[in-house]
């Protein structure tokens, strides 16, 4: 369904002249038109699968064919700026290769989301726009985009894609008005709306300031704008918007609230936290939506200070904390997000092997039936203390066992963080099923069997394969 309601007259008929663009010192700017790019073909997008809208229970995705499927997510922030031609095929191959189908990604990058240029400019100069008008654009710079979306789509990779982001409203969009989003914004869809593997975004560490969030900011009606326009030109694809740190849902600012298909879950806390905030919302008009892990600790890098370093554990706590309560896929990020110098050396580390494991296990199962088992517990004794607040409490700093359950029983998953006995309600085990013990830090490794007593008890095997406690109990009938 096209969503136009709520554009201003003026905006209208911008969208529908495109003939003043309000370009730099006044003058008009040349006709907001670009030509639209060719998506990749039958044959490059043979056998793939994309994020292409919000599923029909509302908690999570389904690909171009209506069918469920799970985010695996990476964030490559800002690689349209910062890769070559050549660099883009190694890196979305190399993802493909581990089971990737998703990035996180700016259109237009600046120092403060990983490019290299304050103008927007490619590693080699190559700027966006023409003398900083954003309704003109530069041929060559959005050629090079066209061929990396093409080549994310060969390798069966869903852009999670920013037109205009939180970092460079700033500066590259830094006299933009609404108006003027709203033209860039159909430009863009109308450039970009016919390839398969897009999914909108706005914000990113993003924080109005604002005395009246409802009424919204100044940069809140650019963005806007800018979606305005993708939905003016047609484009229905999901949408969302990423708040900023430590700790937010989209839905938690109410001038975006109305506007967000999904929730972007971005959390340093224990994860597990937002994403049932974001899980548990009451029904209304828009909810349920999918509540996405999207962002939180990066390996190799940690925001929040006096806390331990994230390791691997803390990476596998983030996914599976996730994943046990609600969220339908996830993203990981490093900190390569900025491309750092030898980056490709740095893509298949110790915590991307594992992350596949462990997203290949839930690929198995029929992950979209999972219920997070908040309201009917599946784990009675055991499970330590839930965090109910935001104080800011490092991840490795919970211990917070989590669970979900399909309705019919017929599959059960627990994330116990560190050694324990736990008991389960032996009332929802179905007669005859069966209870292994999946180490995460080996996803793909063979389970080892759970013992479980009369009352339910049921104790972790101790250390895993990297020395630490953590497991997946596995209850399947």
């Amino acid at each position: 369904m096209k969503r136009t309601a709520g554009l201003s007259l003026l905006v209208v008929l911008c969208l529908a002249s495109c003939s003043d663009g309000g370009g730099p010192q006044g003058r008009p700017s040349p006709p907001a038109t670009v030509p639209a790019a060719a998506a990749c073909d039958v044959t490059e997008s043979a056998g793939h699968r994309y994020i292409s809208a919000v599923g029909r229970d509302g908690r999570y995705f389904e690909d171009q064919h209506g069918d469920p499927i799970l985010i695996r997510g990476d964030s490559p922030w800002s690689g349209l700026a910062d890769w070559s031609p050549e660099q883009a095929e190694s890196y979305f191959a190399n993802r493909e290769a581990h089971g990737f189908n998703a990035s996180i990604i700016s259109a237009v990058a600046v120092p403060d989301n990983g490019g290299p240029s304050e103008e927007g400019a490619t590693f080699d100069g190559i700027r966006p726009f023409v003398d900083g008008d954003i309704t003109a654009w530069n041929e060559r710079y959005w050629a090079r985009v066209d061929e990396y979306l093409r080549i994310a789509c060969r390798h069966g990779n869903t852009l999670f894609l920013y037109p205009m982001d939180g970092w460079n409203i700033s500066d590259v969009f830094a006299s933009a008005t609404a108006e003027q989003a709203a033209v860039y914004g159909r430009m863009f869809a109308q450039r970009y709306a016919r390839f398969p593997n897009i999914v909108w975004m706005t914000g990113g560490d993003y924080s109005p300031e604002t005395d009246d969030p409802a009424a919204g900011s100044d940069s809140d009606h650019v963005l806007r704008g800018m979606l305005q326009g993708i939905r003016a030109a047609g484009s229905d694809r999901p949408f969302s918007i990423q708040l900023g740190p430590q700790k937010s849902l989209s839905t938690d600012n109410p001038f975006w609230e109305p506007l967000a298909d999904w929730n972007f879950v971005y959390t340093y806390l224990p994860t597990y936290k937002a994403v049932l905030d974001g899980y548990q919302r009451p029904a209304g008009a828009r909810d349920p939506r999918p509540a996405v892990f999207s962002e939180g600790n990066y390996e190799g890098e940690n925001n929040q200070p006096d806390t331990a370093p994230t390791t691997d554990e803390t990476l596998r706590r983030q996914a599976l904390w996730a994943l046990t309560s609600g969220s339908p896929g996830e993203f990981r990020g490093s900190d390569d997000w900025e491309f750092r110098d030898g980056w490709e050396s740095r893509l298949d580390t110790p915590a991307v092997t594992q992350l596949e494991a462990i997203r290949d296990l839930w690929a198995s199962w029929a992950w979209w039936q999972l219920v997070p088992d908040v309201d009917e517990p599946f784990v009675l004794d055991g499970r330590g203390t839930r965090s109910t607040d935001d104080e800011m409490v490092d991840v490795l700093d919970d211990d917070y066992v989590t669970a979900a359950r399909t309705p019919d029983g017929s599959l059960a998953v627990v994330y116990v963080p560190t050694q324990r006995t736990i008991r389960l309600d032996r009332a929802l085990i179905p007669p005859g099923a069966t209870l292994g013990w999946i180490d995460p830090a080996d996803a793909a490794a063979p389970s080892l069997p759970a013992e479980i007593d009369r009352d339910g008890y049921v104790a972790t095997p101790g250390t895993n394969v990297d020395g630490d406690q953590d497991w997946l109990l596995v209850v399947e009938a």
